[in-house]
C-alpha cells in the first residue's frame, strides 16, 4: 500500500489574543467623588465673558425678523 499524502493543517491566528497584552493594562482611576467635594469640574464652566452675547443676540433676532 502506498503512504497516504497528509493534508497541511490550517492554522488559525488568534489576534486579539496575539495582541492583548499591549491593550489590556491596568491603569490607577481617579475618585471623581473626592475631586468633586474638593471643587474640581472637569469641563469649566463660565470661561467665556458675557460681553458678546448682546450683540450675538442681536444678530439672532435681525436674522429672525428677516424671514
Amino acid at each position: 500500500m502506498a503512504k497516504q499524502k497528509k493534508k497541511p493543517e490550517i492554522v488559525l491566528n488568534n489576534f486579539v489574543a496575539k495582541h492583548m497584552h499591549e491593550a489590556n493594562q491596568s491603569q490607577v482611576f481617579v475618585d471623581r467623588k473626592k475631586n468633586a467635594k474638593r471643587g474640581y469640574s472637569k469641563h469649566k464652566q463660565g470661561r467665556y465673558s458675557d460681553d458678546y452675547r448682546p450683540f450675538a443676540l442681536i444678530l439672532f433676532n435681525l436674522i429672525f425678523v428677516a424671514i
